[in-house]
C-alpha cells in the first residue's frame, strides 16, 4: 500500500482510503453493525489505513459505527477524515439559516421510515458544534482531516468558516483542513483565507469535470492533496453490475440514467476490453479503475467505499499500482469507442 502525504502537514493516508457512507445506510439501503465492523477491520489489516466518514451518512450512523469498530485499535495507527457544513432537521429551519440542501428519506436505522431536511450550514458555531459531535460519535479527541462537506453555503463567509476551522487545528482537535464539492472559485477562495490541505471530489474514469474544471490543477498548483470519490462509479466500474439489477428503494442508483439497462449494457462491453489492459497489471477492472484515478496526480488519495470485507479485500490491490501514460491512452480509445467520452470531449 502506498501512502501520500495530506497537504503540508505530517498527515500520510493511505492510497487505497475506506469510503463509509455505505456503511450509514442512509441512500445505500442498510448495513448491519456486524458486517460493518468486520470491514472496518479487514481494511486495517490489508494496510487500509485511513477512513472517510460525515456525519450526515447515516445521520450520524457512519460515525458512530466507526468509533466502535475502532475501540482498541492504537489512535495513532488510523486516520480519521470526516466532515461539517451539512445540518439535518426533523422541521424546517427558519429562512436565511444555512442554505437548504435537500429532503431526505432514511430507514438506516430504524424500519420505520424518517424525514429529514437537510442544510449546508457554516456558521462558525455550528461548525464548531458539528467538529465536536463528530469527535464524539467516533470516540476520539483529535480528526485527522475535517472537510467542510458542502461549500456552497452562501449565508456565511469563507473567511469565517477557515477561522473556526484554523482555530480547531491550534486547539489540536483536528489536524488537516479540506474542502469538498467546490468548483475552482470556491477552491481559490478557501486558499486565501487559511492553509488548505484537501480536496475531495467526484473523478473516475467516467467523470473527469476536475480536470477540466481547473480544480485538479488547482491542487497541484497548491500543494493541496486530492481525495477522489466515486472512483468506481457506485460499483459502475466493477464490471459486476447485472444490467436487469432492480435497485432496492433509498438506493441513490435508482432511476439515474448511469444505471439504465442499457448504459450497464454498454459501459460493460467497454470493460470486457479495458479488462486485457488490467490483465497485464494482474488486475481485475475494478481494481484498475481505482488505480486510474490514483495514478492520475502524484498526491491523490482514492476513496472506495466498501459493504463487506471481501469488498475491501476487492479494492486493496490498486494500492500498489501506477498507470503508465500509455495505459491511459489505450483506455481512452477503448472508452471512446464506445461513446463513453463524448459528453467529456464537448
Amino acid at each position: 500500500m502506498q501512502f501520500r502525504q495530506i497537504g503540508s502537514t505530517d498527515v500520510e493516508a493511505s492510497v487505497i482510503t475506506l469510503g463509509t457512507w455505505v456503511l450509514g445506510g442512509w441512500m445505500w439501503g442498510g448495513c448491519d453493525d456486524s458486517t460493518a465492523f468486520d470491514t472496518i477491520r479487514t481494511a486495517l489489516d490489508v494496510g487500509i489505513t485511513t477512513i472517510d466518514t460525515a456525519p450526515i451518512y447515516g445521520f450520524g450512523r457512519s460515525e458512530e459505527t466507526v468509533g466502535k469498530a475502532l475501540r482498541g485499535v492504537r489512535r495513532d495507527s488510523v486516520v480519521l477524515c470526516s466532515k461539517c457544513g451539512l445540518y439535518w432537521s426533523e422541521e424546517a429551519l427558519p429562512p436565511n439559516v444555512g442554505e437548504w440542501h435537500c429532503f431526505a428519506d432514511y430507514d438506516g436505522r430504524t424500519e420505520t421510515l424518517e424525514k429529514f431536511a437537510v442544510y449546508r450550514w457554516l456558521r462558525p458555531d455550528v461548525v464548531r458544534r458539528g467538529v465536536e459531535d463528530s469527535l464524539r460519535r467516533l470516540g476520539t479527541d483529535y480528526i485527522d482531516l475535517m472537510q467542510v462537506h458542502h461549500v456552497s453555503d452562501r449565508s456565511t463567509a469563507v473567511s469565517e468558516v477557515m477561522g473556526v476551522l484554523e482555530d480547531m487545528r491550534r486547539e489540536g482537535k483536528i489536524r488537516a483542513i479540506g474542502i469538498s464539492n467546490a468548483s475552482r472559485a470556491q477552491f481559490d477562495e478557501y486558499c486565501q483565507f487559511g492553509s488548505l490541505d484537501a480536496d475531495q471530489e467526484r473523478y473516475s474514469m467516467l467523470d473527469r469535470r476536475v480536470e477540466t474544471n481547473g480544480v485538479l490543477d488547482g491542487c497541484r498548483e497548491n500543494n493541496v492533496t486530492f481525495l477522489a470519490y466515486s472512483p468506481l462509479e457506485n460499483g459502475l466500474l466493477t464490471g459486476k453490475l447485472d444490467p436487469e439489477r432492480i435497485y432496492k428503494r433509498g438506493d441513490l442508483r435508482a432511476n439515474k440514467p448511469k444505471f439504465t439497462k442499457e448504459n450497464v449494457q454498454r459501459v460493460n462491453s467497454a470493460l470486457d476490453a479495458i479488462g486485457e489492459v488490467a490483465k497485464r497489471r494482474g488486475l481485475n477492472v475494478g481494481q484498475f479503475a481505482a488505480a486510474w484515478v490514483a495514478s492520475r496526480y502524484e498526491k491523490t488519495v482514492v476513496l472506495c467505499g466498501a459493504r463487506t470485507p471481501e469488498q475491501v479485500l476487492m479494492n486493496a490491490p490498486a494500492g500498489d499500482a501506477a498507470l503508465t501514460a500509455d495505459e491511459f491512452e489505450e483506455v481512452d480509445g477503448i472508452l471512446r469507442d464506445f461513446g463513453l467520452l463524448e459528453d467529456q470531449e464537448q
